[in-house]
């Protein structure tokens, strides 16, 4: 399961509440719309103090059997922030780790009873659609680097071993670059570890628009990202090269402050010398990016055995 932190990360924006009960009904994540609906809703809360005692024992029960395993709609009143009662409209349901995820979304007034009979199927396809896409992100945040968005370096030699395995069945060539932000040390040392994080958030960005579909772009350090990609040596130049552009075109902007940002990489391929197992495109393309720092280049991919 997916830490606290990195769920709350994917959620944050979102404009349902959205919560994650422990076994104990504490509350462990609390988006910003939960804690902003609901008074005194925040990490560490017994659920049940969340809803009046009347409705405690309700609300218990549904709580139970979606940690069991079921999926289930309850109505609960909550006391807002600003004093007034909201009634939330919430599905539960359970997610690995064993905890109860929860979805809510407020009540409006009651609207014409033919109003809410031409309403029920879309609002029912709504709701199935947020609902599949809230577990595809809790399956996918593990996966996930929570700073920037991009595959972890776990699920990049993941992706890596597929490719590779594909690579020996058909002959396709691969590619691994290691991209460093140059300035990121820098920028981290000068404004902060913010400011820092930002600039690599952006540079991700960059980097994924310019990439393939099925390439894969990963965090792979604190001042680097790696990419996967079928290609040769010369590709590998080649998409070094339109990385690089990307990167470079126009400074991060943070706030007010415009951080010119400039990248340097080193590159290997499986057919690239010293390449022998999987794990060598790691070392190779490290070497090959220390080879670029030394003699001040801004590509460097290890020549191809035989080129």
């Amino acid at each position: 399961m997916a830490d606290a932190v990195s769920v709350e990360n994917v959620f944050r924006d979102a404009a349902d509440l959205f919560v994650l009960i422990s076994m104990d009904r504490r509350v462990k994540v609390g988006n910003p719309a939960f804690r902003q609906a609901v008074r005194g809703g925040r990490p560490g809360v017994d659920f049940l103090d969340l809803v009046p005692e009347s409705a405690r024992s309700r609300v218990l029960t549904e709580l139970t059997r979606a940690a069991g395993g079921a999926t289930v709609l309850v109505e609960v009143e909550h006391e807002r922030n600003d004093g007034d009662v909201s009634r939330i409209e919430w599905r539960f349901f359970p997610v690995e780790g064993g905890l109860v995820a929860g979805v809510g979304r407020a009540r409006a007034a009651e609207p014409p009873l033919a109003d809410q009979l031409g309403r029920v199927n879309a609002e029912l396809k709504e709701k199935t659609r947020i609902l599949d896409h809230i577990q595809i992100e809790l399956t996918q945040v593990p996966f996930i680097d929570p700073v920037t968005g991009v595959w972890n370096r776990l699920q990049v030699v993941e992706r890596l071993t597929g490719e590779w395995s594909r690579s020996e069945r058909y002959g396709s060539p691969i590619a691994c670059l290691i991209v460093e932000v140059r300035e990121q040390p820098d920028v981290r040392g000068r404004h902060g570890t913010f400011v820092a994080d930002e600039l690599m958030k952006s540079v991700a960005r960059r980097l994924k628009r310019t990439v393939r579909d099925h390439d894969v772009v990963g965090r792979y350090g604190d001042a680097r990202f790696v990419v996967i990609a079928v290609a040769d040596g010369e590709g590998a130049k080649a998409l070094g090269g339109r990385l690089r552009a990307a990167v470079s075109t126009e400074p991060v902007a943070i706030g007010d402050r415009q951080i010119p940002v400039t990248i340097r990489i080193g590159g290997a391929t499986n057919r690239s010398e010293g390449v022998e197992i999987m794990e060598d495109l790691f070392s190779v393309a490290e070497t090959a990016l220390e080879s670029a720092t030394k003699q001040g280049a801004d590509i460097t991919v290890v020549e191809e055995m035989g080129v």
